[in-house]
């Protein structure tokens, strides 16, 4: 399932292994600028990289080496390329989701050519698309208003109060995506993901590290009963906690790539 960055028109191959996408290794190291490639890839954790079997008509071995989701993003994380946090946000925020709930991802149609308005019917018909764009403007913001829970905005407030960061403004911190920070997060084994009795997923913190998360308590009301949800805050000591697990994380990989050469 190959699918093309916009940026550069260079084409990703995806796979799915066990309901999760998994992505070509050397046409991801190609999008971010590695000219040793090889070496990259071996420089990740076993259990980010496997080998599976591609035909793609050329002789030779069909066999190729995948990267799971959490080592692209380690990936990212090593590039100096300048596209490379434009790929990180493309693949997190449009790619993934939209395999993880269609089962493969399609650009954004491209937007319909305005009416020459050189004519009556040009005109009408202009007016027509305006028409009909005014009203999904309308309906979307009614349902936006009628989605976007109130809580959001009391989290906010409570973590600006005592100096925590929501997790989404700790990644805009750290210049990552909230996504990418959540994943770094749960691979340091920092956090981790539980179930609330409603069958959301949420996140929590490992006892060990209290002192760098905060976890903000809300009862979510359904039509059976009510349950509870929690708002993760990064505590200011957790910041630099985090900060410092990023530097050493990439001295690693540094020292991994230097030592394959």
């Amino acid at each position: 399932m190959p699918f093309t960055f916009p940026d550069d028109g260079q084409t990703v191959r995806t796979v799915m292994v066990d309901g999760e996408p998994w992505f070509v290794g050397m046409d991801v190291t190609a999008v971010l600028g590695y000219a040793n490639g090889r070496d990259v890839l071996a420089s990740l954790p076993g259990h980010m990289r496997n080998t599976v079997a591609i035909p793609d008509g050329n002789r030779g071995n069909p066999n190729r080496a995948i990267v799971s989701e959490s080592g692209v993003y380690r990936l990212v994380m090593r590039s100096n390329l300048p596209a490379a946090e434009r790929f990180q946000d493309w693949l997190a925020e449009e790619v993934i989701p939209s395999i993880r709930r269609t089962g493969s991802y399609a650009p954004a149609p491209p937007v319909p050519a305005l009416p020459d308005i050189s004519t009556p019917q040009g005109v009408l018909a202009l007016s027509q698309q305006f028409v009909r764009v005014a009203e999904q403007l309308v309906e979307a913001d009614a349902k936006l208003k009628e989605l976007e829970p109130k809580a959001l905005a009391h989290d906010t407030l409570m973590a600006a109060q005592n100096g925590d960061l929501l997790i989404r403004q700790a990644a805009k911190t750290l210049g990552w995506t909230e996504k990418v920070l959540r994943a770094f997060l749960l691979e340091e084994k920092l956090i981790y993901r539980r179930q609330a009795t409603c069958g959301a997923w949420q996140y929590d913190f490992y006892a060990a590290h209290a002192d760098c998360f905060n976890a903000v308590e809300r009862v979510v009301e359904h039509t059976w009963g009510s349950c509870a949800h929690y708002t993760l805050h990064l505590t200011p000591r957790g910041l630099a906690f985090v900060q410092m697990r990023i530097e050493k994380r990439r001295a690693e990989m540094a020292s991994a790539i230097g030592g394959s050469r």
